[in-house]
């Protein structure tokens, strides 16, 4: 009797097991199939792996390699899909200060939300007033993610890019920021070589045809003939 109930026993866990591999080997192979996708701009293709890979967190959260850190790294990836499709709003929770409203425990998603809630607020300002306004709420969200108990860099240096441009606009050292969807603030200036600059020195060498590549006097890889001198 002990050995039938250990061998029941042994079979659940080995059943167990089984499903708990499956369940990671999916998870992680539509999380691979998400990043690709993304990588080849298939947003839509990309929406549906991430979604099935949250189906599989539902099951799996119990699963050692997965669990809760997982969930909230799809979660990430789900705000950061919308936000390079530039459907801001949809990133950002509907009440104010959204940065402050994400887990503070998913650094990764309050990033992604600060970036949204920057790009939000510039497309909406128009006046000097109001950009300096917008870059001040965004100044405030990316120092709600340094203050974590994880550093991110990424959060740090847009910190420090949004206060230098406001205190910059502020003093009067630089225009307001061009809006989005300005030609010229998206593709840059026009430029050309000064009317100066020599051309002197530089050579434009023209491939040649198949039957100019035979040297002269012999063929390829050959040397011809040397003609005596005298």
């Amino acid at each position: 009797m002990k050995s039938i109930t250990a061998l029941l026993i042994g079979a659940v866990l080995v059943a167990g097991i089984g499903v708990a591999a499956q369940t990671v080997s999916r998870f992680q192979r539509h999380m691979a199939d998400a990043q690709e996708q993304i990588a080849t701009l298939q947003y839509p293709q990309a929406k549906e792996s991430l979604d099935a890979a949250e189906q599989y967190l539902q099951y799996g959260r119990w699963i050692p390699g997965i669990g809760e850190s997982s969930l909230k790294e799809v979660r990430a990836r789900k705000a950061a899909l919308l936000y390079w499709q530039g459907d801001y709003e949809s990133v950002l929770p509907a009440q104010a200060e959204p940065v402050a409203l994400v887990d503070e425990s998913n650094v990764e998603l309050q990033l992604v939300v600060a970036n949204a809630a920057h790009r939000f607020g510039q497309a909406k300002a128009r006046t000097r007033e109001e950009i300096l306004q917008a870059l001040n709420d965004s100044a405030s969200g990316y120092s709600t993610v340094l203050k974590n108990d994880v550093w991110h860099e990424d959060a740090a240096y847009n910190y420090e890019y949004i206060v230098r441009l406001r205190d910059d606009i502020a003093r009067g050292r630089r225009p307001p920021v061009p809006q989005q969807g300005d030609a010229a603030a998206d593709l840059g200036e026009q430029g050309a070589p000064s009317p100066d600059t020599s051309m002197k020195g530089f050579q434009i060498y023209v491939p040649l045809e198949g039957n100019e590549r035979t040297p002269e006097g012999g063929e390829a890889g050959k040397a011809g003939e040397r003609q005596r001198k005298g």
